[in-house]
């Protein structure tokens, strides 16, 4: 017998929360005990995921806008926009209102501000729901900020416990680059180079989230410091560390751990929002297994792009209502493998 839809969302959010809050513990997120995590952590990528998933923990949510409030001076705006635009992903209005939130504070810089007005969005709804679906009950006394991007919640009050990211450890490499060279493009750059023998730019852009041409430019200018070296093999280029020169900083036991965050991401929040998505209450088992083919269409040439190969089995290889088990017990390996 498979398991109800509804046992299924709940899987799928606990796992969710689970994996965000690893992750935002292991950048200094308080409130979640000791993190595990020893990947390099995208933080723009993990930002735009949490804004979606987090709505339905509000504990989680304002931890990371307590974390901002330390931290968001690393955060690099441009890329964020790079992430809703080119890789399509859901949460604007949030990121409008927690920009507007950002700028307003002393201690994070301006550039947060022309985010405010980024995203509109004329129709009001409540920021928070129960981890069954259901809107949290609203106040009559909405914050003022996320109001004026329509979302309806109580007041902001942030607790002031989050800690700067940490100073060594694999999780806040790419936030370390950051503080040392400044927040830029070469940065994600330098974190990827450190996962991989040698990559094509290409590759790079992809999966950093970032312009092609761009990261192009860029990959050249980096070659003249003498710590990125490039090999041409025909009409193509590949890019590498020169050997031994910011192993200590980059590789202190091998190659880093990397994860190509936004492709993987983006999959988990369309993932999120499909299984989240109340018209599916009514689909009995053949109408949603034809539901998680059109999901798994969509979402597998994402986790192929981010480096997990091939986790879900062929859709149309199950016929019928068979392939509703198949998605779910897919998708629970998956979630559980991060």
């Amino acid at each position: 017998m498979p398991i109800s839809l509804s046992e299924f969302k709940k899987t799928v959010l606990d796992q969710l929360l689970d994996l965000l809050w690893r992750q935002w513990t292991a950048l200094g997120v308080s409130g979640y005990g000791l993190s595990e995590e020893s990947r390099v952590i995208d933080p723009e990528a993990l930002l735009l995921l949490t804004m979606t998933v987090a709505r339905y923990d509000a504990r989680l949510f304002d931890e990371v806008l307590d974390w901002l409030e330390v931290n968001g001076n690393f955060m690099n705006i441009q890329r964020l926009q790079n992430l809703v635009t080119q890789s399509g992903f859901q949460a604007q209005a949030e990121l409008s209102a927690v920009a507007e939130m950002l700028g307003r504070k002393s201690s994070v810089v301006l550039k947060w501000k022309k985010l405010a007005t980024k995203y509109a969005r004329k129709e009001e709804s409540p920021l928070f729901f129960m981890k069954d679906g259901r809107p949290m009950p609203t106040p009559k006394e909405c914050d003022e900020i996320f109001r004026r991007h329509g979302l309806l919640r109580p007041s902001l009050q942030t607790r002031g416990l989050s800690q700067p990211f940490p100073r060594e450890g694999m999780p806040a490499l790419l936030l370390r680059l950051r503080a040392l060279f400044g927040v830029n493009l070469r940065c994600e750059i330098l974190c990827l180079l450190g996962s991989v023998d040698e990559i094509h730019p290409s590759r790079i852009a992809k999966a950093i989230g970032q312009g092609p041409r761009s990261t192009q430019n860029v990959l050249v200018e980096m070659v003249h410091s003498g710590v990125v070296q490039v090999r041409s093999s025909g009409r193509e280029k590949r890019y590498a560390l020169a050997p031994e020169t910011l192993d200590k900083l980059l590789r202190p036991n091998g190659l880093t751990p990397w994860v190509n965050s936004v492709p993987l991401f983006r999959a988990l929040e369309i993932l999120w929002l499909g299984v989240a998505d109340p018209k599916r209450q009514e689909l009995d088992a053949l109408m949603l297994a034809s539901e998680w083919r059109r999901l798994a269409k969509e979402i597998g040439p994402l986790l192929g792009d981010a480096g997990l190969g091939q986790p879900l089995r062929g859709a149309f290889s199950f016929p019928g209502e068979k392939y509703y088990e198949v998605f779910v017990e897919d998708i629970s390996k998956m979630l559980a493998s991060l």
